[in-house]
């Protein structure tokens, strides 16, 4: 008794759709990212209004270093473009899988943080006339597009290690 399988009718699936293969971050996962950082925004507020604690004011320096380290992605991006269109130039390829891996992160991370802020920001949007929470809603609005700043300097970096097709090097 043996048992045969029935056999496999379906389409050879195409080599950019087979499993495993590196494809650009879609707006899907971007916008999932950013709902999943809502959510756990908003899961860390609930946890300062059931406990009735002072919640935190985001502090400057946060901005600053994300905006810091979005430039210096910016740049890097910059140079791994020409670096990769240049023929005579050879990049390693631990380069390209740590520069693919890192926008990938960089754009999630990016897009997790504008969630979170703006639910921070919502959460005060409402009392603008206090000082505090309306300090709260600007430092918050000031993080959330250096966040968006980051993960578009992550999608810089990540169009950046795309290898140009012969046909795009004579354009």
């Amino acid at each position: 008794m043996t048992r045969s399988l029935p056999p496999d009718d379906s389409p050879e699936p195409r080599r950019d759709q087979q499993p495993g293969n590196l494809t650009p971050t879609d707006r899907r996962t971007v916008v999932i990212a950013a709902l999943c950082g809502a959510a756990l925004g908003w899961l860390l507020m609930s946890v300062f209004v059931v406990t009735d604690s002072f919640m935190p004011v985001l502090p400057w320096s946060l901005p600053a270093i994300l905006g810091l380290v979005a430039v210096a992605i910016w740049m890097y991006a910059r140079q791994l473009r020409a670096k990769v269109a240049d023929p005579h130039r050879e990049v390693p390829p631990t380069e390209g899988l740590v520069s693919v891996a890192l926008s990938k992160a960089v754009i999630l991370t990016g897009a997790a943080l504008v969630g979170a802020c703006l639910v921070y920001m919502a959460h005060f949007v409402g009392q603008l006339s206090v000082p505090y929470p309306r300090q709260r809603v600007v430092r918050g609005g000031v993080t959330a597009v250096v966040c968006a700043l980051l993960a578009w300097a992550g999608w810089r970096l990540e169009s950046a290690c795309r290898v140009p097709h012969d046909g795009d090097e004579a354009t």
